[in-house]
């Protein structure tokens, strides 16, 4: 009998071991993005308010685009209406558009952006904010005029790389979510 608890007290101190290191690998795992979260993240988009009046107006040109864009996203994100409520916060600083001329020499097919007489690009700059992680992330389009660059496309650029961050950063996002939902259960405003 004295053989059967030997031999049951080493297994026990070599299956206890892998048990720690099957739970440890268990819980890493929970830090991977899965292809759709089991529901969207809440997400506040705004402008950074700025004493410039010029740059105030095309944040708040830009402002319902990217708000548009973001929600399109609908498996990732949920709009809400402010920063208290949200897991993540989009902050645009910053939006520009310009056309460049390029005098381009040779025979280039017209379907090359370097055989357009003029191309054109819309950047829109912006921090996303959950927990204590901060990232820069800029939304492009560059084209040709004569195609038309446009804010929109910009705008869907930014959407599809701030999914990129959640999903980079979705065991932060997930830990944010968890104790902002403990909060709203005990009644308190999550912030």
């Amino acid at each position: 009998m004295s053989s059967r608890r030997n031999s049951a007290r080493i297994w026990g101190l070599i299956l206890a071991p892998a048990a720690l290191l099957a739970l440890a690998v268990t819980a890493t795992g929970q830090d991977e993005a899965p292809r759709r979260p089991p529901e969207p993240f809440r997400v506040f988009v705004h402008a950074t308010p700025t004493a410039d009046a010029a740059l105030q107006v095309t944040l708040d040109d830009a402002l319902p685009t990217v708000r548009d864009r973001v929600g399109r996203r609908s498996q990732w994100f949920r709009l809400v209406d402010s920063a208290e409520s949200a897991e993540i916060t989009l902050r645009i600083t910053h939006y520009r558009q310009a056309n460049l001329n390029l005098s381009v020499r040779g025979n280039l097919s017209r379907s090359s952006m370097y055989g357009c007489w003029a191309t054109g690009y819309h950047y829109v700059d912006a921090v996303a904010l959950t927990g204590d992680v901060r990232e820069a992330l800029s939304g492009l389009d560059h084209r040709c005029v004569d195609v038309g660059p446009s804010l929109r496309s910009a705008a869907s650029h930014l959407a599809e790389e701030l999914e990129r961050f959640a999903k980079d950063n979705y065991g932060t996002l997930s830990r944010v979510k968890a104790r902002a939902k403990e909060k709203r259960a005990r009644g308190e405003t999550p912030g």
